[in-house]
């Protein structure tokens, strides 16, 4: 009798849970019955259901004997409260005890959070050994770990293997499928689970739509969207955010409007996505005014919103609406990502006010080694060479180690600052000093410094040295320090490389003529515009033939 009222407190609603717990653990102890194997399985799932995991784990321990409960119980509490490690060391611990379906089912969860997927498979091993893959649950979760585990293949035999998977199945099959190097078999699992008669639910068109929004046609999204206007699933911003993202990447910014403005209770994602849509293809402005919209709302802005608000103050050179949205965000979130401090550096420095993006650099308590970059390109873009690479020597005290984007940040201030010999010393020291290959970029910015000192030889013998001789962005600087110095030699060199790639644009044809121009060879200067009239022409009509009227 007295152990029926523990229990009833243990699940009474009447009370605060945790209260109730303490209240009826503390009972129980002075009743004398801690040690019953029925009541401390309840007090388990009670306290874990508070978020008291460790309590729950200490009744656990203190226990004289355990059940199959007791175990299934502390398994799935630790793999639901986000403690996947627990769940397999308890697993582990099991020894005699025959696991259920849930500890199984539990387990593959915890081995999926961790890409585990050596313990996935024994998971998976000992769950066919004891029969019990043909529910349906346990057979969904080691799909899932496969998946998750980057193990498409395996995870889509599991699926395949199952006589009646369910809608979960489909959906656990189809959002692994997903993220893996054929998103297009999601698509036909997405078809088979209606050809079989099963309603495919929100987290079914989640996951197609999803994959839809990374296909160059359209239209099968498109046909999809009108699946979930049918069944009213279309208002919702769990698919509704999906669909608003899937034309968004398609550039299809009218139907993404109509998808916003028909969601219901937008979220902080739905203002996100759509945001996030002008911003992609220049609407820089229209972004602005979504994020002031967004600020009437009751929705609040996360970290997302705040970064993709200070890019588009960015883009726009608005310093003053930047530093607003930079205010807004002080005083509405203490802690905030790094990556959204980094975009308050980001657009002080592209807005040319180098010394308030200084003072947002000194104020992150954690900086990454985007941090530093975007500090240090942003000295060099505003050609504060020294204090680029007084910043990149900090970096480097700090034990970060630099990457692509750095050195390219310091050559572009090098470049602006006439400092030839540092320069080309970071070029130099790249592959052998910090193991960072010299790309296309970078041997640009070099031709740029060498070229504006002069040395057009050691510039060409660069250019011929590197992997990027064939890079028309390369072959271009040289051409173009070419004909500010007036080299027909090293111009001419340059520019039949670059004419030999067929270039897209008409510039080398252009400072080709006026190089000859420059040293009065005139007759070489018109044939350089005969090639390039030539070279329209070709393209002219190569373009007419693709299509015939006929």
């Amino acid at each position: 009798m007295i152990l029926r009222r523990l229990v009833s407190l243990v699940l009474d609603g009447s009370w605060p849970r945790a209260r109730a717990t303490v209240a009826a653990h503390a009972a129980a102890v002075r009743a004398g019955h801690a040690a019953d194997v029925f009541l401390c399985n309840h007090l388990i799932v009670s306290y874990a259901g508070c978020g008291l995991l460790d309590a729950a784990r200490r009744v656990f321990d203190e226990m004289p004997r355990r059940n199959l409960v007791s175990w299934s119980a502390l398994i799935s509490c630790c793999a639901r409260a986000g403690r996947p490690e627990l769940a397999l060391e308890l697993f582990a611990r099991m020894g005699g005890a025959r696991p259920s379906e849930h500890v199984y089912a539990s387990v593959a969860r915890s081995c999926a959070a961790l890409r585990a997927l050596a313990s996935g498979a024994q998971v998976h091993a000992h769950a066919a050994k004891s029969g019990l893959l043909g529910a349906s649950f346990v057979a969904n979760s080691i799909v899932t770990m496969y998946m998750k585990c980057g193990c498409f293949d395996e995870g889509y035999g599991v699926f395949r293997a199952l006589a009646e998977p369910t809608v979960v199945s489909y959906n656990a099959a189809i959002s692994g499928l997903a993220a893996s190097s054929r998103p297009e078999k999601g698509l036909e699992v997405f078809g088979l689970m209606k050809l079989r008669g099963l309603r495919p639910d929100r987290f079914s068109y989640g996951a197609a739509l999803g994959i839809c929004s990374g296909l160059e046609n359209p239209n099968i999204g498109a046909a999809l969207h009108c699946d979930t206007v049918k069944i009213g699933l279309d208002v919702t911003p769990f698919v509704g955010n999906v669909i608003l993202d899937m034309y968004s990447k398609h550039g299809t910014i009218t139907e993404a409007e109509q998808v916003f403005l028909s969601v219901e209770e937008k979220d902080a994602v739905t203002w996100n996505t759509y945001i996030a849509a002008h911003s992609r293809h220049g609407g820089h402005t229209e972004a602005l005014m979504l994020f002031k919209n967004m600020l009437d709302t009751d929705v609040c802005p996360d970290d997302f919103t705040y970064a993709s608000a200070l890019t588009a103050c960015a883009e726009l050179s608005l310093i003053r609406h930047g530093g607003q949205v930079h205010c807004h965000l002080i005083r509405c979130r203490e802690d905030t990502d790094v990556a959204v401090g980094n975009a308050v550096i980001s657009m002080y420095a592209r807005c040319g006010h180098m010394v308030l993006a200084v003072r947002a650099f000194d104020r992150l308590p954690y900086r990454n080694l985007c941090s530093w970059n975007t500090l240090i390109s942003g000295f060099g873009k505003q050609g504060h060479a020294r204090e680029a690479i007084a910043t990149f020597e900090r970096m480097k005290g700090t034990g970060i180690a630099p990457d692509s984007i750095t050195f390219t940040g310091l050559l572009a201030g090098c470049n602006h600052a006439g400092l030839v010999d540092e320069g080309m010393e970071y070029l130099n020291s790249m592959s052998g000093r910090y193991g960072v290959s010299p790309g296309a970029e970078h041997v640009s910015c070099a031709i740029d410094l060498l070229g504006r000192a002069g040395r057009l030889k050691e510039a060409e013998d660069r250019v011929l040295a590197s992997a990027s001789r064939d890079d028309p962005v390369v072959l271009g600087s040289l051409l173009a320090a070419s004909r500010a110095h007036g080299d027909a030699d090293v111009g001419e060199r340059a520019a039949g490389r670059l004419l030999a790639l067929g270039p897209a644009t008409t510039s080398p044809y252009v400072l080709l003529s006026h190089l000859h121009a420059s040293g009065g060879r005139w007759g070489a200067a018109a044939e350089a515009w005969r090639m390039l009239r030539g070279g329209a022409a070709r393209k002219k009509n190569a373009g007419r033939s693709v299509v015939d009227f006929r």
